[in-house]
């Protein structure tokens, strides 16, 4: 065993006590504490109470529009378009179950189509 370690004794709680004395003799005390008032912010905005400065601002009045009564002449009038009469078929009200159909059969179409696709692309592979 090399001569220069030194023993550390295992009872050092004597030894603990007396540091822990002489450590509030070696701190210095610390400087008092100067209180300080809790400075508020100042409030925004226009304080409780105070007055308007001025007249309010004037409202735009809506005008009310009073339409005099046209007299249509006696004999009746009908409009005629200057285009020439389409035989277009007007839209009816279709029943749901109609929508239904008709949106099954257009979604039915796409997938077979996509699926005609990717078997065409697959199948090219192997030519």
């Amino acid at each position: 065993m090399p001569e220069d370690l030194q023993e550390i004794p295992l009872d050092i709680a004597d030894e603990m006590q007396d540091i822990v004395k002489d450590i509030p003799e070696l701190l210095p005390e610390p400087p008092p504490e100067e209180v300080k008032p809790v400075i508020k912010p100042k409030a925004k905005g226009r304080p409780k109470g105070s007055c308007n400065k001025g007249p309010s601002k004037p409202r735009a009045k809506k005008a009310q529009i009073q339409e005099t009564p046209v007299e249509a002449p006696v004999e009746e009038i009908t409009y005629e378009p200057s285009s020439p009469k389409r035989n277009l078929k007007l839209p009816t009200d279709p029943s749901s179950s109609d929508v239904a159909a008709a949106m099954l059969k257009l979604l039915q179409d796409q997938s077979y189509s996509r699926q005609s696709r990717k078997q065409r692309l697959y199948n090219s592979w192997f030519q």
